[in-house]
């Protein structure tokens, strides 16, 4: 049965990626994805994921104490004793004997939440910088109100993730990654008179806002929310654009407009998620890498648009 009482010894930790193969170890994880089930037999066991900043391995644990298992939640940190295997069938698994949920302090936070490998403040000095060079008085004042860390949505900006898994799944990976687009946007920019900086910084800045309330800020619990699954992070960002210039006395209303278009069009693709295409540059004026698409569809907006477009 499962050990219902973690004890005060400390726990030493493995990562997910050093498990050993075939040995018995005690260690601790995050527990995602419960799902209690039954086998044929009636006898009760319990499917889970396990996570820290390495990685994660399905996990299953027969004979589970069901006060434990009803007291258990996602992000949760979980005391585990068992054995790591890769099965020709199911693959990489751990199958735990004794499980327990341990308190705060009982554990070390740094080795379970996957954290942007360049440092905070290092983060925050490059977005300092690069909004200070915005010189529109009504771009720049909504730069500093939509990234102050002490109100919303700036302080969750600097702790979500950008991804789920694809890209800077970790935590401050929506700043790092926002910032890369800036910072190329920017510097491609300089080098068209017909574009738009200001406005290119700005919507690059801008184009994720979304996840700030599409993702969790929880480390321990990552994923998409309730507002995320049912609205969309496109029309989450869309609405705080709009929230945001709203708030601004005297914001320009096509440039409200034309941000909110960078938000909604930055997917590129109606298949890809975006409610409406992006204008693109003339051919002959695209730099000639895919490497630029994210930065180069910012900068297709910020053009001039045609007379009577």
């Amino acid at each position: 049965m499962t050990d219902t009482n973690p004890g005060s010894t400390s726990v030493p930790k493995i990562l997910v990626t050093d498990l050993p193969e075939g040995r018995a170890v005690t260690t601790y994880f995050v527990a995602l994805d419960k799902e209690p089930a039954t086998d044929r037999n009636g006898k009760s066991f319990l499917r889970l994921k396990l996570r820290d900043a390495s990685g994660e391995v399905k996990a299953i644990h027969f004979d589970p104490d069901e006060t434990v298992v009803g007291d258990l939640a996602s992000g949760d940190v979980v005391r585990v004793s068992g054995t790591y295997s890769v099965h020709e069938k199911f693959g990489q698994q751990f199958q735990i004997k004794e499980l327990s949920i341990m308190a705060p302090g009982e554990y070390d936070i740094g080795t379970l939440a996957a954290v942007s490998p360049v440092p905070l403040a290092e983060l925050e000095g490059r977005l300092a910088r690069l909004i200070a060079t915005v010189c529109s008085p009504s771009l720049h004042a909504l730069l500093e109100r939509a990234f102050d860390p002490s109100t919303e949505p700036g302080a969750t900006f600097a702790v979500v993730p950008a991804a789920v898994r694809n890209h800077h799944a970790y935590r401050h990976g929506l700043l790092e990654h926002s910032l890369i687009v800036a910072e190329v946007a920017a510097a491609v920019a300089e080098r068209f008179t017909t574009v738009n900086r200001d406005l290119t910084v700005a919507g690059a800045l801008l184009h994720d806002i979304g996840k700030v309330q599409s993702y969790s800020a929880d480390p321990m619990a990552p994923g998409f929310t309730d507002t995320g699954r049912l609205h969309g992070e496109i029309v989450i960002g869309h609405d705080i654009v709009r929230g945001l210039t709203d708030e601004i006395a005297g914001f320009p209303a096509e440039i409200s407009v034309q941000l909110r278009h960078i938000v909604v069009s930055h997917h590129g693709e109606r298949e890809k998620g975006s409610p409406v295409v992006v204008r693109l540059m003339p051919e002959s004026d695209q730099p000639p890498t895919s490497a630029f698409a994210k930065p180069l569809a910012l900068l297709s907006i910020c053009l001039p648009l045609p007379k009577g477009s």
